[in-house]
């Protein structure tokens, strides 16, 4: 059964959501960065598919520093990389210190705005076995204007990387997917992209069939890749 637990960052409260399935051992633990809207049901929605296939998730609440009267959609405008990664880090931390989880097969995975913090967790946390991203846009622009990207970070991830992109969305166009996946190459970090050509941003919300289709096909590798990465 989900929950939530806080943790202290700083000396910010964090809230973060967790799902854990029951286990005799160990197992893999997946910390999701969310979208725009939060936690909120789409979210919780993945966090519960995600737990049937097995797997601990935890999402924390990176919004934590911002005031409430601030609406979750528009607090990204509030955000620091060096902060995401500090309250990455003490999710990780949290996780790593779990007898439910197994220290060394921990992943990274997000949607939209999540699927960019992915990218920088993969860049910041050397602890990350794979990284999935959903469609993460604006990886060239830095939160915070602190001086470096999640683009520049790109170099230091050390896990493999599986990424979902659709080629109508303009962000990530496809051309800043080109540019992503060329710098991954260039580094020889083994990564793998799946583009659909007929949906744009955020089709793991279905609305027409060409999406539905599309968001299962994803569906389908990313629990493939887990599999083959961090089995339960």
């Amino acid at each position: 059964m989900a929950t939530t637990i806080t943790l202290t960052v700083g000396d910010s409260p964090m809230d973060v959501y967790l799902d854990a399935p029951r286990r005799s051992a160990p197992g893999p633990a997946i910390l999701l960065m969310y979208h725009r809207g939060g936690i909120d049901d789409f979210t919780k929605g993945l966090v519960k598919r995600l737990g049937a296939g097995g797997y601990l998730v935890a999402v924390p609440d990176v919004s934590h520093r911002v005031s409430c009267d601030v609406p979750m959609t528009e607090r990204k405008q509030f955000f620091k990389d060096s902060e995401v990664v500090v309250d990455m880090k003490a999710t990780v931390e949290f996780l790593k210190a779990r007898p439910d989880v197994a220290k060394e097969r921990i992943v990274i995975m997000g949607h939209c705005m999540g699927g960019r913090m992915a990218l920088l967790g993969a860049g910041a946390l050397p602890d990350m076995k794979a990284a999935v991203v959903y469609y993460g846009g604006g990886v060239m622009l830095s939160w915070g204007n602190e001086g470096w990207t999640p683009f520049d970070r790109l170099r230091d991830i050390r896990c493999p990387v599986i990424g979902f992109f659709g080629n109508k969305d303009t962000n990530p166009s496809p051309e800043n997917v080109d540019r992503i996946d060329a710098e991954l190459t260039r580094h020889g970090i083994d990564h793998a992209f799946h583009r659909y050509p007929d949906v744009g941003h955020g089709f793991q919300r279905p609305d027409t069939p060409e999406e539905e289709a599309a968001s299962e096909d994803a569906w389908a590798k990313t629990f493939a890749f887990l599999r083959r990465i961090v089995p339960v």
